[in-house]
């Protein structure tokens, strides 16, 4: 797990020493992700740079940016791939002679014998630039970002046919061409999402490049991006409940979990396990448990004077069946607040999710106890359809938001129908909507729009027109200089459309209740890879550990992705099949509790100290309100509301300080 960076000129540069030393800036602004090692290479027109995190292969054979035989490829890469050993040998055969052990040697030789094909060859994460130049008269060079995007890459051009690219936004700003301004497009969209969605960021000019998607820039300068793997929702490989039996399912997918897991064991430093409690974290100390000799580390994080909020009792219950290697941490309300600053600076731009916090001090109990590898949880809620709002999206979905689609847009009479004069009956009407809502669920639904814009959708509906009644100040030209890269919904305020640019593919195809198809897709789009992963990266970076996620392997996720709807969601019961196959592992009153998440105690923190009061003369003074993204009234109201009886607005409030504290932290306003 490292950092990198580089800059490529669209001609040798004039003054190499000078951009020599932008590039070690760049580097060393982001030392947290490799403080073990750096790295720094040129040719005079291409730069790459390389801090390190040793985890595989901790000698110097290991060492970035790591360059061919021939000298004429050069690679620097953050990440792990985790099959690297059993490609090795097929490399050998074919001529390669190894240096040392690690994966990136691997991922050099393959990329030099296969090309960029050899990427549907790894198991792992990555963000990866690649410099070609085996033709010196076109060279190329190649960023990629893993399937589902568990590493982050940014990138920017600065002038024509001058890009630079980095793992964190921070290692970007460094460089002098590059101004920071607010991207009001992507700010519009965060309201909606709490994140801004790939490729866009909220700096004017910086993208990311999205979850399975690669980009090369040529020897002119020009750049163009694909999708090289997308998650896969092919309706002709759903398997069908009366061809499978649920326990063969179930078999099926703790196989593939024990082989995911026993990958991410891949480590020459000590590692661990974040324990919360839950099931899907209980798991993956069972699964390491039955591989090790030795115990498994696990740690938990909890709120002092928060008693519901804390699972340390179910933690300490896990931990105690497999004797564990326990660690434990208490946060207090003063520590969060002290932490804002910090918060703004680790994110580079807003994620709007509390949980953000609790992982800080999860991340850096885990340093501090001389670990450097944990094993998370995410990924299975959202493949194996484990929140309560997956059941509450099914019931409205066929309620409500399905008879008001069929009625608004009734089906219309096939071919052989109209030969025979026929017509459809006119379908059922929905239900009466009974709350705010569901009012709006009618109204996406008479509108033509999607029902489930993801599983952390924010400001939108009623609300949304309250905080935002003027759209004039969001409005600007977004023009990417990436082929291929910006969808045009992407640079319309226009949430919604960002949403119909991934689900339109699957208009008609899917199996009822389709929700329950596109649930799991819309989150790999955006919440996954731009929410849960980055802050996963991001907090975990900051202290220089490194977070591997078995639930996320690629296999585990193909796999699921197969498996019937029913089987996922049974009974109102989420991820259903994975709770079946846990009971093997833990006690059933473990595996069928109420799912508490896991979260801050934004609710009370607003209530308690002078946490509301900051955030009110926060809010009052911010360039936001003074620039009219916000209606001042309409929020002050809502943020006294929470701070009086509460309210249930955290979430909303959360997401509006997080951008205002981002604001004030990275544009100086």
């Amino acid at each position: 797990m490292c950092g990198i960076v580089g800059i490529l000129k669209a001609r040798a540069a004039q003054d190499p020493a000078a951009e020599r030393d932008l590039l070690v800036r760049m580097r060393d602004r982001m030392t947290h992700r490799g403080p073990n090692d750096a790295g720094a290479w040129d040719d005079g027109r291409c730069f790459l740079g390389h801090r390190r995190l040793s985890i595989i292969d901790l000698s110097p054979a290991g060492h970035q940016p790591m360059s061919s035989a021939d000298g004429r490829i050069q690679v620097v890469f953050n990440g792990e791939i985790y099959n690297h050993a059993e490609l090795r040998p097929e490399l050998e055969a074919k001529g390669y002679r190894y240096r040392g052990h690690s994966d990136t040697e691997t991922l050099l030789y393959a990329f030099q014998e296969w090309g960029l094909d050899c990427f549907h060859r790894f198991n792992g994460m990555w963000a990866v630039a690649i410099w070609d130049h085996r033709d010196p008269n076109r060279p190329m060079l190649h960023l990629v970002r893993d399937r589902v995007g568990i590493k982050p890459l940014y990138l920017s051009q600065v002038s024509t046919g001058d890009w630079i690219f980095a793992s964190e936004i921070k290692g970007l700003l460094e460089h002098p061409k590059l101004s920071r301004e607010m991207d009001r497009t992507a700010f519009w969209h965060y309201l909606t999402f709490i994140v801004a969605p790939a490729p866009l960021t909220m700096f004017r000019g910086v993208y990311k490049l999205p979850a399975g998607w690669r980009m090369s820039i040529d020897h002119t300068g020009h750049a163009r991006a694909e999708q090289w793997w997308d998650c896969p929702t092919d309706p002709a490989k759903i398997m069908k409940a009366s061809e499978v039996s649920e326990d063969d399912c179930a078999d099926m997918l703790l196989s593939a979990l024990k082989a995911s897991v026993k990958r991410r064991m891949v480590s020459d430093v000590p590692f661990g396990v974040l324990l919360s409690g839950g099931v899907d974290s209980s798991l993956n100390v069972a699964l390491m448990s039955e591989l090790m000799d030795r115990p498994v580390t696990t740690f938990s994080i909890g709120y002092e004077g928060e008693d519901d909020y804390n699972e340390f009792r179910f933690a300490r219950r896990i931990a105690e069946r497999y004797k564990t290697n326990h660690h434990e941490s208490q946060i207090k309300l003063s520590q969060m607040q002290d932490f804002l600053p910090q918060l703004v600076e680790i994110q580079d731009e807003p994620i709007a999710d509390n949980v953000c916090i609790p992982l800080h001090f999860l991340c850096k109990m885990v340093k501090e106890s001389g670990t450097t590898v944990v094993q998370v949880g995410e990924g299975s809620d959202e493949n194996l359809l484990g929140y309560w709002w997956c059941e509450h999206y099914r019931s409205v979905y066929q309620e409500l938001y399905r008879p008001a689609r069929q009625q608004a847009f009734p089906p219309q009479p096939s071919l052989f129908d109209r030969l025979l004069g026929r017509t459809p009956s006119s379908p059922l009407g929905p239900r009466a909507a009974k709350t705010d809502e569901e009012r709006e669920i009618l109204a996406r639904a008479n509108a033509g729009q999607e029902l489930f814009w993801g599983g952390a959708a924010c400001w939108w509906g009623s609300r949304r027109g309250q905080l935002t009644p003027r759209p004039e100040p969001f409005m600007q030209a977004v023009n990417c200089p990436v082929e291929g890269l910006m969808p045009e919904s992407h640079t319309l305020l226009d949430s919604h459309g960002v949403v119909r640019h991934h689900l339109a593919q699957f208009d008609g195809r899917l199996p009822e209740p389709e929700v329950l198809y596109k649930i799991p897709y819309m989150e790999h789009k955006l919440r996954l890879p731009e929410h849960l992963l980055m802050r996963v990266d991001k907090f975990s970076m900051a202290h220089s550990i490194e977070a591997r996620v078995p639930f996320l392997d690629y296999t585990v996720v193909e796999l699921a992705q197969r498996l019937p709807a029913e089987y996922r969601l049974k009974d109102g019961v989420g991820k259903s099949i994975l709770k079946k196959l846990s009971l093997k592992y833990m006690d059933e009153d473990m595996v069928y509790r109420k799912k508490q998440g896991f979260g801050a105690p934004m609710e009370q923190w607003f209530k308690q100290g002078d946490f509301g009061p900051s955030c009110l003369a926060a809010l009052e003074s911010s360039a936001l309100v003074k620039e009219g993204y916000f209606d001042i009234d309409y929020l002050r109201g809502m943020l006294k509301e929470q701070m009086g009886s509460g309210g249930g607005w955290s979430f909303h409030l959360w997401t509006v300080m997080n951008a205002v504290f981002w604001r004030r932290r990275w544009l100086g306003d």
